[in-house]
């Protein structure tokens, strides 16, 4: 007999899980439980959201990417922001995407990197702010790694939705809801926070969360130099292809220069989690695991 709800679970549980198939399934059950909240979400990540409503795109769409100029002679090339909240306010977008567009570009990303392009307006403002001698098109450059983490986390949404409905005795059989699973279903949560969570394309019992006063840890720029000679030197040994060890020695140099350059630690923090993070994606995790252990004791 079979379960729309348990259908579903394992729709998602399989590696090769369409998503675009799993949200409409998603819908069907949303829409025959009469929960129009969550329902809203699903078809915003089947359709898009709003770019022009930021702030009703998820968290779990924020990434982070490097400011890039184009170079009629010199191809792109790295545009450094001259203060650390206006680096944050540039690089840091949501994107507003559809599941199905963002699958997209993942796979069809030649380079695992996605070219962000900034509305005309933003444009002309990062024109205005850089004064170039000549015009030139300014993009972000993010890791196509942070695609496939935004899917993730989509899957991840529908995921622990479909235990909650199961939880409450909710689970379709033969495409019908009875009465009471209807009623049932409005004991549900329809927010979005309260299914999605960290997404760690790597070994889960490597992980660790810390809490504390971060203000007690002294930070040491020369601790960080020592930390990027032994990343390099460990980056070395990992077996990765060809394009994601260039990108990860690019990252690492970004990194580098922050420090150099005696950014503040939180940029500094920042730029490490964005390599690591990274790192996880394209699996060296020999590398992440050094990253871990020494950010622990040094912010």
């Amino acid at each position: 007999m079979s379960s729309l709800v348990l259908d579903l679970q394992q729709d998602v549980l399989n590696p090769g899980c369409d998503i675009l198939n799993a949200l409409r399934k998603a819908h069907l059950i949303a829409a025959k439980l009469g929960l129009n909240e969550f329902d809203s979400w699903i078809q915003l990540e089947l359709n898009g959201y709003n770019l022009k409503e930021k702030d009703s795109i998820p968290e779990y769409r924020n990434v982070k990417g490097t400011l890039k100029a184009f170079n009629p002679y010199n191809g792109w090339i790295s545009a450094q922001c001259p203060e650390d909240e206006l680096e944050k306010m540039i690089c840091e977008q949501k994107l507003w995407q559809s599941v199905g567009e963002l699958q997209e570009l993942y796979s069809q990303s030649s380079t695992r990197v996605f070219i962000y392009q900034f509305p005309a307006g933003q444009m002309e403002a990062l024109s205005s702010l850089f004064d170039t001698p000549v015009p030139m098109q300014f993009a972000l450059h993010i890791s196509t790694h942070l695609l496939k983490s935004i899917i993730e986390k989509v899957k991840n949404c529908i995921l622990e939705w479909t235990i909650r409905l199961e939880a409450e005795g909710i689970v379709g059989e033969n495409m019908r809801f009875s009465k009471e699973e209807t009623n049932s279903a409005k004991a549900v949560p329809q927010q979005i926070n309260n299914y999605y969570g960290t997404v760690v394309n790597g070994d889960i019992s490597k992980s660790q969360v810390v809490s504390g006063n971060y203000n007690t840890v002294s930070f040491s720029y020369e601790a960080a130099k020592e930390l990027m000679h032994e990343v390099n030197a460990n980056l070395e040994k990992e077996s990765l292809l060809s394009d994601d060890m260039e990108s990860a020695i690019e990252l690492l140099k970004e990194v580098s220069a922050k420090i150099d350059a005696k950014k503040k630690p939180s940029v500094i923090k920042a730029a490490l989690s964005g390599l690591k993070d990274y790192l996880i994606g394209v699996g060296a995790s020999g590398t992440v695991a050094i990253i871990q252990a020494k950010m622990l004791g040094m912010f």
